[in-house]
């Protein structure tokens, strides 16, 4: 049997324009599992204004948490003891 190959080039922001919401959140979600995105994309409301400092700390507590084996029994503990005093 014949094989043929294709290139077919296309534009991203027409790629885009023609995926639905879901689609859209399935294109996201896979940009995230690449590491091509941080998890709190999803999260992401446009009501929610936050001023540098606050984004600084979610995203060090993004990076943190991919740390989790990293930590030292230690540090652990202090994690834990500041989680006890604010939640």
């Amino acid at each position: 049997m014949p094989e043929f190959e294709t290139y077919v080039d296309v534009d991203v922001d027409e790629f885009i324009s023609s995926c639905s919401k879901r689609e859209i959140r399935q294109l996201i979600e896979s940009l995230i599992e690449e590491g091509h995105l941080p998890e709190q994309v999803l999260n992401h409301t446009g009501d929610i204004k936050r001023g540098r400092l606050e984004g600084d700390f979610i995203e060090k507590l993004d990076q943190l948490k991919e740390k989790f084996y990293s930590l030292s029994s230690v540090e652990e503990e202090c994690l834990n003891q500041i989680f006890k005093k604010y939640l």
